[in-house]
């Protein structure tokens, strides 16, 4: 027994030294306290910049009407087929859901989820899956009345953006990659919508997800350093690290992005290669609707590392930039003419 005791003091000691060898509030306060590119503040700001929501009736009322959205791999299918066709032609849809009342309620009215600082992602999570699932049934039917040259498709896809959009205040980085998501899924078919194209397809294709990505990595790392149960130097060196990640992104002019993996959270190496990308598929969706309106190509590219070509039936990028899968991008040579 005495021995057991003795034996306990000992680790008990141990863990103690173990603790002190490697605390270090100092250093982890250091790095918090650097500011992060773009004036976006020490990771205090960070936390301060996101308000708290209230989820509004509109939002409970679309959460039930979701509800009744089953996933479905064949509707989900389609939209990456007619994402990754790079022809004007659509292909035969399968059978839809009906989505007219969500459709309604995401133009009529405004959708406020619920978001605080202790928000739990577990709950983002699965409220992101379902809002996923009702993008993608959206734009399988945008894609069906598009192929029946019905312009009431881009109702369809106004209403994921309205989606999205009301997903722009919330802090976590799975709501931000989300707004990515469905502002990709958008601009990959609506070079292939009836024209003319409405007045708020302007105010997607002006949106560029690198900043709000950047201000939702930098909340990741406060939330990391902040209250850590044991701050040490390895933590103020990840605070660093990622810090250092997004002034290289901030100043990043290429389209065709690799970067290394952050320390904290998951590896968002991926997510920074597709909002880059992103930025060439917005310009290949507006030179696209050019043509078909009758109008000429903006050659010149927002990427530093490429440009466009015409040639009269297909626009291409200068250079092909891959994305790893699951990620089915919209390719960039288009057939806009026959």
């Amino acid at each position: 027994m005495k021995q057991a005791l003795i034996v306990a003091v000992v680790v008990i000691a141990l863990v103690a030294w173990f603790f002190l060898w490697f605390r270090d509030e100092g250093a982890v306060a250091t790095s918090a306290a650097r500011p992060w590119p773009g004036e976006m503040g020490s990771l205090d700001a960070a936390v301060d910049r996101w308000p708290s929501l209230k989820a509004n009736d509109a939002s409970v009322k679309l959460t039930a009407l979701t509800k009744a959205l089953s996933k479905d791999k064949v509707v989900d299918d389609f939209v990456e087929r007619e994402i990754a066709r790079g022809e004007l032609t659509i292909g035969d849809p399968p059978a839809l859901p009906d989505v007219s009342a969500i459709r309604e309620l995401l133009v009529r009215e405004p959708i406020v989820w619920e978001s605080r600082e202790e928000f739990d992602d577990t709950v983002v999570a699965e409220r992101r899956g379902a809002q996923m699932n009702m993008a993608r049934a959206l734009v399988a039917s945008a894609l069906t009345k598009a192929r029946g040259n019905d312009l009431a498709a881009w109702d369809d896809l106004h209403a994921v953006w309205k989606l999205a959009r009301s997903l722009g205040e919330h802090p976590q980085m799975m709501a931000q990659t989300a707004v990515l998501t469905m502002a990709r899924m958008i601009n990959a078919v609506a070079w292939k919508m009836p024209l003319p194209a409405p007045a708020w397809l302007n105010e997607l294709q002006d949106r560029d997800n690198v900043r709000p990505l950047l201000e939702a990595f930098q909340y990741q790392a406060a939330s990391y350093s902040e209250g850590a149960w044991l701050p040490t130097k390895w933590l103020a060196a990840s605070v660093d690290r990622d810090r250092g990640i997004a002034e290289t992104l901030f100043k990043e002019t290429r389209c065709d992005v690799n970067t290394p993996m952050n320390d904290l959270g998951t590896d968002l190496s991926s997510v920074w290669r597709r909002a880059f990308r992103y930025r060439a598929e917005r310009e290949a969706t507006a030179n696209a609707l050019r043509v078909r309106a009758g109008k000429s190509i903006e050659t010149t590219s927002r990427c530093s590392d490429g440009s466009w070509i015409f040639d009269g039936t297909t626009l291409r990028f200068s250079r092909e930039i891959a994305t790893a899968a699951p990620d089915r991008p919209m390719p960039l040579v288009l057939q806009v003419k026959p």
